[in-house]
C-alpha cells in the first residue's frame, strides 16, 4: 500500500476542521485554506487514478 504524503493528511484535516468550524481565515467569499486544502487533495486523488489506471494497462 503506498504511503500518503503528509500535505494530503493535512489538507484532508483542513477539510475536516471546516466542516465543524469556520477558521480565523474565512470570508463570506471563502476560505484560502480550504482552496488549497481541495487543490492538494484533488491533485493527489488525479495522480492516484492516472497511477491505477497505468497499472491496470501493463497487467
Amino acid at each position: 500500500m503506498p504511503e500518503i504524503p503528509f500535505a494530503v493528511i493535512l489538507a484532508s484535516y483542513c477539510v475536516e476542521y471546516h466542516e465543524r468550524n469556520n477558521c480565523s481565515a474565512c470570508t463570506s467569499s471563502g476560505c484560502l485554506r480550504l482552496a488549497d486544502a481541495a487543490l492538494t487533495l484533488d491533485k493527489f486523488r488525479a495522480e492516484r487514478l492516472e497511477r491505477h489506471r497505468l497499472r491496470r494497462a501493463t497487467a
